[in-house]
């Protein structure tokens, strides 16, 4: 059944191809590998791009029109205005489709696209272009049927792309806020929406990243463990591809949807990755209000009238018809006005966003330079350069045995002294991703001339994130001495950024078990999917010894099934599931674990042992056995068994086929949803996604991938559930790099497409 449709979908493809040899110039080639990889080669940026959006339009063609639609700000036309999307980085927190595109149409405006189009390199113009002919020209041949995708799916343009793009710059910037945005109204005025009573919780995108120099591999070259956390569905899923043209650009890695370059992956000679940063994506701005009016706001000793900025937008209301609406935006010299939880606009104070990387129109050269780069030397300098990236850090080696970390990412250009001098308190909890100043005083939004010096770092033993800051980058060498609004320094770190400094210490020590004392594809493959749990070592043994002294049935109960417990997150791993409910019933809001809750611990935080501290579990606090019940409590309320092997507990469903999935609250990060009488299940939150592990040989990259997610999104797709299979099993899978390797896994004749002129 496989076989018949993956010849299904090369038919398709190639009932569009001339049957005839094309002159090279005009003509794009795609070769579909195993899984589902299409490998796209052409002799130009526009052929390359038109053959790129004709294979994802291919792959995923109604979730492609819907990531457009919400970032054109068109969903209230296509699917309904009394229809909702959902917001994936709010969890799952649905938005009316209204109010979403007032919200973007406010962020990304024709400045926008206008500053964009002007600063782009020609290469990435023809890119554009022909990616949403490519496009086009699939829908045009593959029209949906019916349903809200045929209501949809409509041809793109070059700007739907741009304002993806933008959009993709402020995914951790106002694509936090969007509600809250829309939300923005003067004391007194009607409410637009009612206003949640706590803030929302953003999902836990984040990552894990290692780069390995030549005085630790095995093989004496560069070593790279790409492991971002990420989603398995919506607009911003990984697709795998490969991108070529012949001595200017080639790349293989993962994209997203509607963004026309590889953003993690490797060309020949060096491989890299990203792991979110702790950048503060921009500011917000609390205004002291005119006592007067609530729509003037003092800076210094003058008041200064906001204005209104008007935006319209298309709906289709519930009848069919299609209408205008219009919906006003409060603005400030610093930006719009919002309101939510912990930032209502009252007639004291309201609170105004600078987003830093609203005028980010770099962030598509960044990759196409990251691409080109031939090492770490050279991609240092076009980071530097272009400082196009938006909310991510670069984790990087190369085939000459340099490991390479930076932190050149997008970020409000302010020193300490003005964040000493200009925070007040945020009961929004929204620092964690803005800046929040005092916008009354112009000493506190006045440009600082000189530009900050940003963490970076290269060396030949290695170096580490998993989202933590700059400063524990490798533990022997730590980074300091830079603005706080890049990241902090000298303060506890998480149990994963702890847990990969000791992972590579045990390795380089020879005591982790395995063959040898330096680091190899195989080892760090290993290392990723053995389950282990620094937090489980931690807590485990003193909460058991406290055990002892518990009467209580749920929480016996409870030690019980945790003395049973391997203590790492594999698929046999019983009890498992317990532990992470637990911690989560003790761990600090927004924390991922206990590495920063301080009264969780009897040996505090010594920042000149960041990595062994703090340590010795206070199992004696009150609220541990509590916590321990109430975990209980949830199981048992949702019928899952307390020792269960995590497989059994933890899985996907994927074409009837029930998949067992390892990870879980560690390094090996896998966030499944609780369904009570079901298990940990979809909708999966960021988790394990891409992976890869590539070092160098004589003729290029060798490098292990895994999509978790698997290629397509689509059940009638052969490449539906096999990587996630892949995932399950532990079974990394050899990416085809070069002409032979390409050739060699492919599983149908490769196709060529002419390529029309502009």
């Amino acid at each position: 059944m496989a076989s018949f449709r993956v010849r299904t979908i090369v038919a398709a493809l190639t009932t569009l191809a001339s049957t005839h040899a094309l002159a090279r110039d005009r003509t794009v080639s795609i070769t579909l590998t195993e899984h589902g990889i299409p490998h796209i080669q052409a002799s130009d940026y526009r052929g390359l791009g038109y053959g790129y959006g004709y294979a994802m339009a291919q792959n995923d063609l109604c979730g492609m029109a819907s990531m457009f639609a919400t970032y054109s700000g068109e969903r209230a036309v296509l699917y309904g205005e009394d229809q909702a999307d959902i917001n994936y980085l709010l969890g799952r927190r649905p938005i009316n489709n209204a109010a979403s595109d007032f919200a973007m149409r406010l962020m990304i405006d024709a400045k926008t696209l206008a500053r964009a189009d002007r600063d782009l390199p020609p290469q990435m113009r023809e890119l554009l272009s022909g990616y949403a002919a490519g496009f086009n020209r699939y829908l045009a041949a593959h029209e949906p049927e019916s349903g809200a995708c045929r209501a949809a799916a409509r041809p793109i343009t070059v700007d739907d792309i741009q304002r993806r793009i933008a959009g993709l710059s402020m995914l951790l910037s106002s694509g936090l806020v969007l509600q809250q945005l829309y939300d923005a109204a003067p004391p007194g005025d009607p409410p637009t929406t009612q206003v949640p009573t706590a803030a929302p919780e953003p999902s836990l995108a984040g990552s894990n990243a290692y780069a390995f120099g030549k005085d630790t591999t095995e093989n004496h070259t560069g070593l790279l463990l790409g492991n971002p956390h990420f989603f398995w569905d919506g607009p911003n899923r990984f697709v795998e591809v490969h991108l070529t043209i012949p001595g200017e650009y080639d790349v293989m890695g993962i994209v997203l949807q509607g963004i026309p370059l590889v953003v993690v992956g490797f060309n020949h000679s060096m491989a890299w990755t990203h792991t979110v940063s702790t950048d503060e994506r921009g500011v917000l701005y609390r205004l002291s209000l005119d006592p007067n009016d609530p729509t003037h706001y003092r800076v210094d000793d003058r008041s200064v009238a906001m204005t209104r900025q008007r935006v319209t937008i298309d709906v289709r209301t519930p009848s069919g018809k299609i209408e205008p609406r219009t919906h006003d935006f409060w603005m400030t010299a610093f930006g719009p006005v919002l309101s939510g939880p912990g930032m209502q606009w009252t007639r004291e104070h309201a609170y105004a966003l600078t987003d830093t990387n609203q005028s980010n129109d770099r962030t598509l050269r960044q990759w196409w330079e990251i691409g080109r780069s031939a090492d770490v030397a050279a991609l240092q300098r076009t980071l530097h350069h272009t400082m196009g990236l938006p909310w991510v850090n670069t984790i990087a080696t190369d085939s000459k045995g340099s490991a390479f970390y930076a932190d050149l990412s997008t970020a409000p250009n302010f020193n300490a002294a003005r964040i000493r001098d200009c925070s007040v308190k945020d009961p929004s909890g929204m620092s964690r991703f803005f800046a929040v100043l005092d916008g009354s005083r112009s000493s506190c939004s006045a440009p600082i001339r000189k530009t900050l010096p940003r963490p970076c770092l290269t060396r030949t033993d290695f170096v580490a994130n998993s989202n933590g800051s700059h400063w524990l980058t490798n533990a022997v060498s730590p980074l300091e001495g830079f603005s706080p609004v890049i990241g902090p320094e000298r303060v506890p770190q998480s149990l994963r950024t702890r847990q990969g400094q000791i992972q590579v210490s045990d390795r380089l020590a020879g005591r982790d078990g395995l063959p040898g004392s330096r680091m190899s594809p195989a080892a760090l493959e290993r290392i990723l999917f053995s389950g282990r749990s620094l937090q489980a070592e931690l807590v485990l043994d003193n909460l058991l010894t406290a055990c002892q002294q518990q009467a209580a049935t749920d929480v016996q109960r409870g030690c019980a099934a945790l003395a049973k417990w391997d203590r790492h997150y594999t698929l046999d791993s019983r009890g498992a599931h317990l532990f992470s409910e637990f911690v989560d019933q003790l761990k600090r809001p927004g924390s991922e674990d206990l590495g920063t809750t301080a009264q969780a611990w009897r040996i505090h935080f010594d920042s000149a042992d960041p990595v062994h501290t703090p340590s010795d579990f206070n199992a004696d606090d009150l609220g541990v056995f509590a916590a321990l019940a109430k975990a209980v409590a949830k199981l048992d309320q949702a019928s899952i068994p307390l020792d269960a092997k995590l497989g059994d507990v933890q899985f996907v469903v994927r074409a009837g086929d029930r998949i067992p999935l390892p990870g879980g609250s560690t390094y090996s990060a896998l966030h499944a949803t609780l369904v009570p009488k079901v298990g940990y299940t979809d909708p999966i939150q960021p988790s394990n996604s891409y992976i890869q592990v590539v070092t160098f040989d004589a003729a290029g990259p060798v490098a292990d991938a895994i999509l978790a997610s698997s290629q397509s999104p689509e059940p009638q797709s052969p490449f539906y559930a096999d990587q996630t299979w892949a995932y399950s099993r532990a079974q990394w899978i050899r990416l085809p790099f070069s002409r032979e390797a390409i050739a060699a896994a492919a599983i149908a004749p490769t196709v060529l497409l002419r390529v029309p002129a502009r």
